[in-house]
């Protein structure tokens, strides 16, 4: 009996490692289309137009110039800010603003809020 129960969980525990993979490859390749994508946008553009930052069908934003440390505290440390996601300051998609995270979540009650 507890190896019928053994084998039963043994096949569970497969498909769930085969589901979870089939996310993650999903999620990898959705990840490479968008770059993909943001890059051909950007090449389209005569040279002097290409300014390498924008939003992918208006939607997804991409950013593929260097970042500074004022972008990087915008996007990831503005308790000034009640968005929850920001725009990635460098790649394609958006980061988590934590201070608002922290907000939410009842932690940290001392950030002041949106502007």
């Amino acid at each position: 009996m507890i190896d019928n129960v053994r084998g039963d969980l043994s096949k569970r525990a497969d498909t769930a490692r085969s589901e979870l993979g089939a996310i993650l490859w999903l999620a990898r390749t959705a990840v490479l289309g968008a770059v993909l994508g943001a890059v051909y946008v950007e090449l389209r553009k005569p040279p002097a137009e290409r300014t390498w930052n924008g939003k992918l069908m208006g939607v997804v934003p991409y950013d593929f110039r260097l970042p500074t440390i004022e972008r990087l505290r915008g996007a990831y440390w503005n308790p000034h800010s009640p968005k929850l996601f920001t725009d990635r300051p460098f790649g394609v998609g958006w980061s988590v603003n934590v201070p608002t995270v922290l907000r939410r979540l009842g932690v940290h009650t001392g950030f002041t809020k949106g502007r």
